[in-house]
């Protein structure tokens, strides 16, 4: 995968997934009467919802450190991907406890919130799993190949003064 596009994708994925998570909880524990919602709907919410908020500032903090990572040498990035990997397959199952909210009876508001969560993890999951792949399981000649290419086009681009500059 390309190294902006991964860049670019995991920051605004994981973004969006802490702005949705962070109203739904605050939507549920202030609509809570309006919404007929019991205590321990509104707290499973909550908690699920804060998980999701710590994992998604964990993508985005990843995000911001991705280019000084992509610097650096191959093992490095291997590392990187290894690391990302495993964080995100325990992710995993917090989708599988938003999926959950389908059964549990609660308002059609609530279950168009729980709709657009769970639709940016399985892309946010897709995205990760995808340069995992790429990273640590793609053979060594392409991958060589990639991260190169990546550092040409992006990183090393960065360097060269622009041509009205002098």
């Amino acid at each position: 995968m390309d190294f902006k596009d991964f860049k670019d994708g995991l920051t605004s994925l994981s973004l969006v997934l802490f702005i949705f998570s962070l109203t739904f909880m605050m939507g549920s524990v202030v609509l809570k009467p309006y919404l007929a919602l019991e205590p321990n709907e509104v707290s499973f919410i909550v908690v699920i919802c804060i998980i999701n908020i710590v994992f998604s500032l964990y993508y985005l903090l990843e995000a911001i450190r991705l280019e000084k990572i992509f610097k650096l040498e191959e093992q490095h990035i291997i590392k990187f991907g290894k690391r990302i990997g495993i964080v995100t397959c325990f992710y995993t199952p917090q989708l599988f406890l938003f999926i959950s909210l389908y059964f549990r009876g609660i308002h059609e508001l609530e279950l168009m919130m729980v709709f657009l969560i769970v639709f940016m993890e399985i892309l946010l999951i897709g995205l990760v799993f995808k340069e995992v792949y790429d990273l640590v399981f793609l053979n060594d000649a392409q991958r060589e190949y990639d991260l190169e290419a990546n550092r040409k086009r992006y990183i090393e681009r960065d360097k060269r003064p622009l041509p009205g500059d002098r």
